[in-house]
Formats: structure tokens, C-alpha cells, sequence
């Protein structure tokens, strides 16, 4: 059976991925496609699961000022792995990661940011109807976060976290006040994402209405 899966950063992948990135013989390659303009490389190794062992794929994409950090992450790094049957001599560690980024990453993604991001893993209520639309909130409002970053927000924003997009810009320590009959929003003087907050805001606000 021929299959690629993401693997849980459980303490045994964890200590896999370390001993791979703090091996000096590690040779990184760079990844393929979008992953190679984000500076993301690619290594492998092997790890046994089920009683075989597999071919461990990790790439290792470089953390920028302001990306949410994880426990995960070692010397600037951080380590998506997963693990393949598919053999070495018929497609090489970034061809087999670029493929499974492009088959699986764009869902996983979405369903680890519903999970992790949007509260999609929670049933608050006793009722099946109250969690019913507990989740259809969740799922509006990753897809208002995603409309947002595709329609208004910069480049640097536009594969985000949804828990960085609420830190950065949608919990905001600003101030609301009226002037000349005009409502005024007042941001910190440091406040970081300021001109990209205000850029997005000029862009929605410049977006057609529909009646």
C-alpha cells in the first residue's frame, strides 16, 4: 500500500525531528513550488511506525517578526513531517512533499485552523441544535478571515494563522471616539500592523456594495 500522511508532532516524531535537524549530516534541500519562495527546505530520514520503517519527509520553514512562535520550533525553524511508503528510487523527499502540499495541504490546513483557531473542536452546549450553529459560526468565520486575506490584507498576511490574524489585527487595543460627528477609531502609537490595518480597512471600505 502506497500512502503519505502528516504526522502528529507527538514526543516521539518531535525527538525524530530534532535529532534530524541537529544532525550535521543532514543535507537540506530546497522545498518545491510556493514553499521554495518562503526559503522552506527539505530533509529526510527514517522513523518507525507500526513496526516499519518509513521514510520521514520534514520541511523546515523559516519563522518571520510577528509569526505566532510553538514549542516545536528550534533555531528559527519550524518542522511540518510527514511519513511515506513511496520508495526513494521512484520520487525524491521534496517531489513526495511537494505532492502531498499540493493533495493535502490546502484541506489540513483548513481543518487545523477550524480545530485550532475557530473553536471547531467544541460542542459547548448539551443540545445537538446549539452546537449546530456553534459550528456554523466557526466555519463563517474562517471564511470571513480568508475573504479578508485574499481582499484586503498584504502579502505577508496572506497564508496566516487565524489565531495571528485575531492577535494582529481583529483584537486591537484602539479607542473609539466621536469628532466633528465623526466616529474616530485611535490605534496605539505602537501598534505594529497599524498601516496595514488601515490599508485593509480602505480596501473593504472601497469594495462594491451590493443591495
Amino acid at each position: 500500500m502506497v500512502f503519505t500522511i502528516t504526522v502528529k508532532k507527538t514526543t516521539r516524531v518531535r525527538a525524530a525531528i530534532v535529532r534530524l535537524a541537529s544532525d550535521p549530516a543532514t543535507v537540506w534541500v530546497p522545498a518545491i513550488g510556493a514553499e521554495e519562495d518562503k526559503g522552506s527546505e527539505i530533509a529526510e530520514g527514517d522513523f518507525c511506525f507500526a513496526g516499519r520503517s518509513l521514510r520521514m519527509i520534514v520541511r523546515r520553514q523559516p519563522t518571520k517578526a510577528g509569526d505566532q512562535l510553538s514549542f516545536g520550533d528550534l533555531d528559527g525553524w519550524r518542522f511540518h513531517a510527514i511519513i511515506t511508503t513511496i520508495d526513494a528510487h521512484l520520487r525524491s523527499g521534496t517531489e513526495v512533499e511537494h505532492h502531498h502540499r499540493l493533495r493535502c495541504g490546502g484541506p489540513e490546513e483548513a481543518i487545523r485552523q477550524l480545530k485550532g483557531d475557530f473553536g471547531l473542536c467544541y460542542a459547548p452546549v448539551q443540545n445537538f441544535f446549539g452546537n449546530w450553529r456553534w459550528w456554523h459560526a466557526a466555519v463563517l468565520a474562517y471564511s470571513v478571515g480568508s475573504w479578508l486575506r485574499v481582499l484586503a490584507l498584504p502579502t505577508e498576511f496572506a497564508s496566516c494563522r487565524g489565531e495571528r490574524l485575531r492577535l494582529a489585527l481583529l483584537n486591537v487595543a484602539a479607542k473609539v471616539v466621536r469628532r466633528g460627528r465623526r466616529i474616530v477609531l485611535r490605534l496605539p502609537r505602537a501598534y505594529r500592523h497599524a498601516e496595514a490595518f488601515v490599508a485593509a480597512l480602505n480596501k473593504l471600505r472601497g469594495l462594491p456594495t451590493f443591495a
